[in-house]
């Protein structure tokens, strides 16, 4: 009777630990971006509890809006266009605050010095990216006429750089501060749009509604209100784990973070920049429709 009684235990405790666990809130995040650069340091001080979120580490924002989709995360860090594409096909995917700002850059090789010696050259780009509508803006408002050569993830066109397969890239922050010891910079696009949102987090709404995550949604995101105040709260040790995380120098460190703002909202200026970037995406194919912003933000009511 006694063992009895203890496998019964061990049952519903086990039973209670898998329910417990599963309302933890999964957090997709870009390993090699500092968009999520307040959360992972956070985490590391203390600030923010583990037992309630799990950070689940993707290569490419492709990646992270196939697991959005599938329903192996909850909530991500993911480049804008990604949630766009999302819900132009009627995923439950959408946008619950802007997060990371600022830090898109245009690298090239080491002999070319200035964005008109781009015209005619390959450039490689992420598909459907933000920084591939950012270059097709920049490049059609300049008259530039480039080849793009297509990657799944960062470090393949990376790779296609030391080749010299391609002349430039279009990559962010802190890979653009990583490599300029041997590529020139050429631009940053905050020149043209200062603040301008990058990366969001978003939601996949199904799981959070019908699992019992909001609360623990809610809760992150004051979580990561706190977050972006306290950071720079003590400045040094702030740059040792970005360099310890990121693999950097400390001269890449300040760079890296003075290209890179971090600010939760929805505002205007930002939901229209996105929708200028969504209609060269829809015109590029990478859309087949716009989706209404009630689709996109979860802040908007469908009217």
């Amino acid at each position: 009777m006694q063992k009895l009684c203890l496998v019964f235990l061990v049952v519903i405790f086990a039973l209670t630990a898998c329910s417990t666990r599963t309302q933890d809130l999964r957090i997709g995040i870009i390993s090699s971006s500092i968009n999520h650069l307040p959360l992972s340091y956070a985490i590391e001080r203390g600030e923010i509890p583990t037992d309630k979120y799990r950070l689940i580490k993707f290569s490419s924002g492709w990646e992270v809006q196939e697991a959005m989709i599938s329903g192996s995360i909850d909530v991500a860090i993911m480049p804008f266009t990604y949630v766009w594409n999302a819900a132009s096909k009627g995923y439950p995917i959408s946008t619950v605050s802007f997060f990371e700002r600022e830090t898109d850059a245009v690298i090239a090789q080491a002999e070319i010095k200035n964005v008109s010696q781009l015209n005619g050259k390959k450039i490689g780009l992420l598909r459907a990216s933000t920084l591939d509508v950012l270059w097709q803006d920049y490049a059609a408002s300049n008259k530039i006429d480039f080849q793009g050569i297509y990657f799944r993830s960062p470090n393949e066109a990376i790779a296609a750089l030391d080749r010299k397969e391609i002349e430039a890239a279009v990559l962010y922050v802190p890979l653009v501060n990583k490599l300029l010891n041997k590529y020139s910079l050429i631009h940053w696009f905050s020149d043209e749009y200062p603040f301008h949102p990058c990366c969001d987090l978003a939601t996949n709404a199904v799981n959070v509604n019908t699992n019992n995550k909001r609360k623990a949604l809610d809760m992150l995101i004051l979580d990561l209100q706190k977050a972006i105040v306290t950071m720079n709260n003590d400045p040094e040790r702030l740059m040792a784990f970005t360099a310890s995380t990121y693999g950097m120098t400390a001269e890449e460190c300040r760079e890296a973070l003075k290209h890179t703002r971090f600010r939760m909202d929805l505002d205007v200026s930002g939901m229209e920049f996105q929708r200028r970037m969504t209609e060269i995406s829809k015109l590029s194919g990478y859309l087949e429709r716009i989706p209404a912003d009630y689709e996109v933000y979860q802040t908007i009511k469908k009217k």
